[in-house]
């Protein structure tokens, strides 16, 4: 279930629900993602959609994804290809940035150093 909107973080154009479990509607979401999320609104000068962002260990492990991802810890999200560069992820601040042909496509604030893959 839901946490009460009013105890996670929002921004001017990202909403705690964007970033539900499409598997069981949990929310869980850091401030520092929603920063850098804003800064690359800013620097793309579009409106980002979430694909995807957090996902509880049911849903991350039924669709395959890395046993330790960001998106199980509410620091991660995907975004259409075609929206932002690596350079302009680079630039807006994300430690982790997963990219498809030139595009990046996953973005998170892991702590630690920068991890750039390709899919």
């Amino acid at each position: 279930m839901d946490r009460p909107s009013e105890s996670l973080p929002s921004s001017e154009h990202f909403k705690p629900r964007e970033f539900a479990c499409r598997h069981c509607g949990q929310i869980k979401l850091t401030s520092e993602l929603l920063v850098h999320l804003e800064l690359l609104r800013r620097i793309v000068r579009r409106p980002i959609p979430i694909v995807s962002g957090y996902r509880c260990a049911v849903h991350n492990a039924a669709i395959g994804g890395a046993p330790r991802s960001q998106h199980l810890t509410g620091r991660a999200a995907d975004i259409p290809p075609d929206i932002a560069l690596l350079a302009q992820a680079k630039q807006a601040g994300f430690t982790g940035i997963g990219v498809l042909r030139g595009d990046a496509v996953h973005v998170d604030v892991r702590p630690g150093p920068r991890a750039i893959w390709t899919y």
